[in-house]
């Protein structure tokens, strides 16, 4: 899944601020889908970049002990990978280990805190949330 160069440009000149804002408002309207037993004490007061590696943008977020939010101070950890690496996690085609291994994700900063995140991402099924998107979506966005 290659992001054409014309909205390739357009993502690049963005600000960060609102995918960031898009982002935590979809973890806080599902996390208790996604981890009902995880009440991500041990994200409290830190934060995580998902760095977009083929726009060179990204992300970051923190957990202030009762909601995800958006962060601006620098991540404690930072996850980079392609849009479509990032795709495929969600997909559960690959599992974050082989993209590691295989050096199309890279994970920086705190290795405790970063260790925690790629196996939550690794746990969770994102599919349920996935057969929410239009079909024709969906369709296109399958690799």
């Amino acid at each position: 899944m290659n992001i054409p160069a014309p909205i390739k440009t357009i993502l690049q000149q963005l600000p960060e601020l609102p995918p960031t804002l898009a982002l935590v408002t979809a973890l806080n309207l599902l996390r208790k889908q996604l981890w009902p037993e995880d009440d991500f004490a041990w994200l409290t007061g830190r934060s995580v970049r998902l760095e977009i590696a083929d726009l060179g943008r990204g992300v970051t977020f923190g957990f202030d002990g009762q909601r995800f939010v958006t962060a601006e101070q620098p991540a404690d950890v930072v996850f980079a990978a392609a849009l479509a690496d990032y795709w495929i996690i969600a997909r559960r085609q690959e599992d974050p280990d082989t993209l590691f291994f295989q050096r199309r994700l890279t994970i920086s900063g705190d290795t405790e805190l970063g260790l925690q995140l790629k196996n939550l991402m690794d746990a969770t099924d994102f599919e349920p949330l996935l057969q929410h998107l239009p079909q024709g979506l969906r369709s296109r966005l399958v690799i």
